[in-house]
């Protein structure tokens, strides 16, 4: 075992974060371990080869390791070798699965990465990196297990040494569903809802569903809200997710609590042509990740804004308020949105530094308003635990 170059982000036993050189294990100290913890599994010619439930599989091993400068120090990766699509063929032929999987060690941290083999496989390219992220490893030694698609569509499991017979169940058998409950329901809730959305079409449903927030001018968001608290409200989900929304002073200010995880959460429609993703207050975030996790729903979409369209959804939203300009918010309405994804993404004491502060202005009396988190494009990864590209 070597040690890395750089201080990066590693996960210590108490699942904290901490900075410091990363281990490089040798080809033959990770054979060991996998054959360790694999049962009755053979180190042969580079890889370990093992069966479960009469599935033959080749696990295709490799270090986790920091991606290197100038990357962020969250950002870590197995590197795949040139070799790796031909044994992929020959296993294929043969009728062996190949599992593609990353070895992470910290001190007496050991995890296992596994990443979509087939995906890499059938890549142009021979040799080429397969990433993960310091809130993935921290998900899987927290969790014993843990799942996520990136914004990449790759399928991610980090799972710990006694949950290998989990992992090789639902990589072998197709049965398992290794996801957070209250991810299972976000992805039904998203699989049912339309894509499509106009916006008198929205405002007419939240009006006459008597929806208290039926006529804010940024209906997206507010209609996004509506169709998510219908859906909790009509399903028996209250166990995994719950819609709590008080805006009473003194209270928190978030959208939604999720009981298991203990975590609160908000919900966000994001624009696919604007920056990074706004959040909330950010003394009110800050104060709530010292303890436990906050989770943002954000319902990404590309969006047709009102101006070209004649202004109708404009026009109609101010004869609702009674308005006597008609044309009052034109240049910022919306006219449609076209839902493209959905991502979670979850903010904790260890991620928080990656933050950055939005800062709203003034008032129209001059006060400053309050600052807001704000997460970059370029950190998103270290935030993102799933994704659904629709």
């Amino acid at each position: 075992m070597t040690r890395g170059n750089v201080k990066a982000e590693q996960i210590n036993n108490q699942c904290d974060v901490l900075r410091d050189f990363g281990e490089i294990l040798s080809k033959n100290e990770m054979a060991d371990i996998l054959t360790a913890h694999f049962r009755d599994t053979v180190y042969r010619n580079g890889c370990v080869f093992g069966a479960y439930n009469g599935v033959k599989y080749c696990i295709y091993f490799k270090n986790v390791s920091y991606l290197g400068a100038p990357h962020p120090l969250f950002k870590k990766r197995i590197q795949i070798g040139e070799n790796f699509k031909e044994i992929y063929e020959d296993n294929e032929a043969q009728g062996v699965q190949t599992l593609l999987v990353g070895v992470y060690r910290y001190g007496d941290v050991l995890l296992f990465v596994d990443f979509d083999a087939e995906g890499y496989a059938k890549r142009k390219a021979h040799n080429s990196s397969a990433h993960v992220y310091t809130l993935d490893l921290r998900n899987g030694l927290q969790f014993g297990l843990f799942q996520k698609k990136d914004a990449n569509e790759n399928t991610i499991t980090v799972f710990t040494t006694q949950n290998v017979e989990r992992y090789l169940q639902s990589k072998t058998g197709g049965t398992a569903d290794l996801r957070f409950g209250f991810i299972k329901i976000l992805d039904e809730f998203y699989t049912s809802l339309p894509k499509y959305w106009h916006g008198i079409s929205a405002y007419r449903e939240m009006m006459d569903a008597g929806f208290n927030n039926a006529l804010q001018s940024e209906w997206p968001g507010f209609y996004h809200e509506f169709k998510l608290e219908q859906y909790i409200g009509s399903h028996a989900v209250s166990g995994f997710i719950q819609y709590r929304q008080n805006k009473k002073k003194g209270e928190i200010d978030l959208d939604l609590f999720f009981p298991v995880e203990d975590a609160y959460g908000d919900l966000k429609a994001h624009s696919n042509g604007s920056g990074g993703i706004q959040g909330n207050d950010w003394d009110t975030v800050m104060n709530i990740v010292e303890h436990r996790s906050v989770f943002y729903i954000v319902c990404n979409h590309d969006t047709e804004p009102d101006r070209e369209h004649g202004h109708e959804v404009t026009v109609f939203w101010n004869t609702q308020l009674h308005k006597k300009h008609l044309h009052s918010y034109a240049e910022k309405m919306k006219n449609s949105v076209s839902l493209t994804s959905y991502c979670v993404l979850e903010i904790n004491r260890f991620n928080k530094q990656y933050l950055k502060i939005f800062r709203q202005g003034h008032n129209a009396d001059g006060k400053p308003r309050k600052p807001k988190i704000s997460i970059s494009n370029r950190d998103i990864g270290n935030f993102l635990i799933h994704q659904m590209i629709f």
